[in-house]
């Protein structure tokens, strides 16, 4: 079951980012999916987590890696964005690991990444369509 589905109101216009941005939305279904099964079996959810955490961090370091390469203006307000989330995930996730079964925690995320994913993309990221198109990424 799709927790949040991709569709063309993501995309920001650059191939491989939009690919990443569709990978993201997988690997948080994934997570939604392994939480709602409810086993006495955490490694699902456990292994789904890390997994999107993993993910998160790598698409965050290639965005980053063009913000510089082409010298993007909002260079600096984009990665004090990622930095407020990518503390926030660590939050969370310390938190989930001290607790593991805690549902709060597990929906807490969901929702966290959710908004994050739908707000910081439609918005944010939309933003460097232009600089990143003017430099080859299409």
């Amino acid at each position: 079951m799709a927790f949040i589905k991709w569709d063309m109101s993501y995309s920001v216009g650059v191939k491989m980012i939009d690919a990443q941005h569709q990978k993201l939305f997988a690997l948080i279904n994934d997570f939604y999916n392994s939480v709602k099964m409810k086993t006495e079996n955490l490694e699902p959810v456990d292994s789904a987590l890390q997994d999107l955490f993993s993910y998160i961090d790598f698409h965050f370091k290639t965005e980053e890696k063009y913000f510089e390469e082409f010298g993007y203006e909002k260079t600096e307000e984009h990665k004090k964005q990622h930095k407020f989330y990518e503390d926030k995930i660590k939050d969370l996730n310390e938190r989930y690991q001290k607790t593991k079964n805690e549902q709060e925690i597990s929906e807490e995320i969901i929702n966290f990444i959710k908004d994050w994913i739908s707000n910081h993309i439609k918005i944010s990221d939309k933003e460097y369509k232009i600089c990143f198109n003017e430099h080859g990424l299409v």
